[in-house]
């Protein structure tokens, strides 16, 4: 019995002490994790210097429920900042201004909601000139004005080593805009619907970023823009793939599938996959235009006026493809002439010639039998290539070196 009674007291004694940690835990807004605070209202917060309230680096806020904090905002300070469900738990303020701002820190927020309920309120305003920093905008985040309340927007992100925006839903009138050097910057299945000003992501004129990827984001508005790359943006290389939009007239504005250092994949409508493709031909050349040769067995540049029906991602001049792209190319050339024997027996072969002095490894030749009969050769070949590579037909008599007139030409590059 006295074991029993010994046993008793001890497990109550235990029962009472994790009953008052408990306690003084609720009463304090503590979490049991000792690097956690969890946020019921505006009080749980550090209190504020004016209008600013300054997290805590060393922390992990959790937001439970809508937290007002009119007129303040929050500075993020490099703490981490998270709710459980955006629809339930977020920010709510009127401030002029951001709601939620950093300076030169790491950003790490998911599943928290920032409700902008002030004409002149942005949620976000986040800045990292040395470039060097990393901006994690995780699953579940959202942006919402409060109804019947035309907010400034989602805001501004300068700067940072990488940006990452996944899964985020905004609500609001206007979207976000990019500025200062990024490394990298990815938006992937976000769900923006209400902008009513401007585009949902902007890149501005002085924005400068090494890689970009848009994928699987939904547009849905009755807007003109998606995405506008503003002129004088520098961006590096950059992937849209998978991407749709519903009631958007266009859902890229400055840049388009065949633009140099951009890949488009799947879009939806009015967004071709990137393909690079060129075609160029030269009917009934004139006779005074003809290609000379200095010797025998020496290549020459076929001359003549060339037309160019369809380009992306190269710039076509007289006989003549130049590659645009900044990825290298591996393409497919296509080539056809006519024209007629200036002699008996005349033989000729033709080559592409990449950069006008390196010939790709295939050719094509023909012997004519007679003084002006008419003659065709065709030739197929591939070519490597790298951005400003160009890629031109040239023309060898194996006979002598009395010129020619190439009448008819087709010149062909494909993917």
């Amino acid at each position: 019995m006295q074991r029993k009674s010994i046993s008793t007291i001890l497990l109550l004694s235990i029962f009472l002490f994790l009953t008052t940690q408990n306690e003084v835990l609720a009463q304090n807004k503590i979490s049991p994790y000792a690097n956690t605070t969890v946020v019921l209202s505006l009080y749980d917060l550090p209190a504020a210097q004016g209008d600013a309230i300054k997290l805590d680096p060393s922390r992990v806020y959790i937001v439970s429920g809508m937290v007002n904090i009119s007129p303040k905002f929050i500075v993020l300070n490099g703490a981490s900042i998270k709710g459980n469900d955006p629809s339930k738990d977020g920010i709510i303020s009127n401030v002029e201004g951001a709601v939620l701002r950093s300076y030169e820190t790491d950003i790490l927020m998911s599943n928290l909601g920032t409700i902008l309920a002030g004409a002149k309120t942005t949620a976000y305003e986040f800045v990292d000139k040395s470039s060097t920093k990393f901006c994690n905008l995780l699953a579940g985040n959202s942006v919402l004005d409060v109804p019947n309340v035309q907010s400034g927007g989602v805001g501004q992100i300068l700067g940072f080593n990488a940006v990452y925006i996944t899964a985020n839903y905004w609500r609001t009138a206007i979207g976000l805009k990019l500025t200062g050097k990024t490394g990298k910057f990815c938006s992937s299945y976000n769900y923006i619907v209400g902008i009513a000003s401007g585009a949902a992501i902007e890149f501005g004129a002085e924005y400068k970023a090494s890689d970009i990827d848009l994928s699987n984001n939904y547009f849905v508005y009755s807007g003109d823009v998606g995405v506008n790359l503003v002129a004088g943006a520098d961006i590096d290389q950059g992937r849209v793939s998978g991407n749709l939009c519903r009631g958007v007239a266009n859902l890229l504005k400055g840049f388009g599938s065949h633009s140099p250092g951009w890949e488009m994949r799947l879009n939806g409508a009015g967004v071709p996959d990137t393909r690079p493709f060129g075609f160029m031909y030269m009917n009934d050349n004139e006779p005074f235009a003809q290609t000379k040769f200095l010797s025998t067995n020496l290549y020459t540049k076929i001359v003549g006026a060339t037309t160019s029906s369809k380009v992306d991602a190269f710039i076509a001049t007289d006989n003549r493809f130049t590659y645009t792209g900044k990825r290298p190319l591996l393409v497919r050339a296509t080539v056809n002439i006519g024209a007629r024997a200036p002699e008996n027996n005349s033989d000729f072969s033709i080559v592409v010639m990449k950069n006008g002095l390196t010939p790709v490894a295939a050719s094509s030749s023909k012997v004519t039998l007679n003084k002006g009969e008419g003659f065709q050769i065709n030739l197929e070949t591939i070519v490597e290539l790298i951005q400003n590579d160009y890629i031109e037909v040239f023309l060898k008599n194996n006979s002598t070196a009395t010129p020619i007139t190439v009448r008819d030409l087709q010149f062909k590059v494909s993917n």
